[in-house]
């Protein structure tokens, strides 16, 4: 009979240990992993919008630093601004286009908007050409509508930007 007591007790804090200690452990252990998946989450998304943001910057400061020297030479940022996107155009097999170039707002120093239609690959060079540093834009919308036979572009651009305040 001693033995079975002894055992019943045994079992009793074997069941009250584990009801009252390791049961709520594990449920702060998932509380706890659950919080760190949250966190490892936010950290992988900051780390994404960090990169996004460093590297429009890098493109601001780079047309920046580009511009800031033809334009002492030249002068007017409009024309400085068209005579690039004009550069870019000639090279480009496209038609129809429509090409607006206009003072903008600080820190850029003119918004653009141009319009063009080509074939598929004759777009994707053109905005390839105009995505270069040298040409000072910095692209904020861009379209590509499906028409017979290609496709139009529609660029919203900044360019000519003035270097960030330090």
């Amino acid at each position: 009979m001693n033995a079975r007591v002894a055992a019943g007790v045994l079992l009793a804090l074997a069941a009250v240990t584990y009801f009252g200690v390791a049961v709520p452990l594990r449920t702060r252990a998932e509380a706890g992993r659950a919080e760190f998946r949250q966190a490892r989450e936010q950290r992988r998304q900051s780390r994404v919008r960090l990169v996004s943001l460093e590297r429009r910057r890098a493109a601001r400061e780079r047309a920046a630093a580009f511009l800031a020297s033809a334009r002492s030479a030249t002068g007017d940022t409009s024309s400085m601004v068209r005579r690039a996107v004009v550069r870019s155009l000639e090279a480009a097999r496209v038609s129809d286009v429509t090409l607006s170039v206009r003072p903008g707002r600080p820190p850029a120093g003119a918004a653009v908007s141009l319009s063009a239609q080509g074939s598929f690959a004759d777009v994707m060079r053109l905005l390839a050409t105009l995505a270069r540093p040298e040409t000072g834009l910095v692209f904020e919308n861009v379209q590509l509508l499906p028409r017979p036979g290609g496709l139009i572009v529609q660029v919203q651009a900044s360019g000519a930007l003035q270097p960030p305040a330090r």
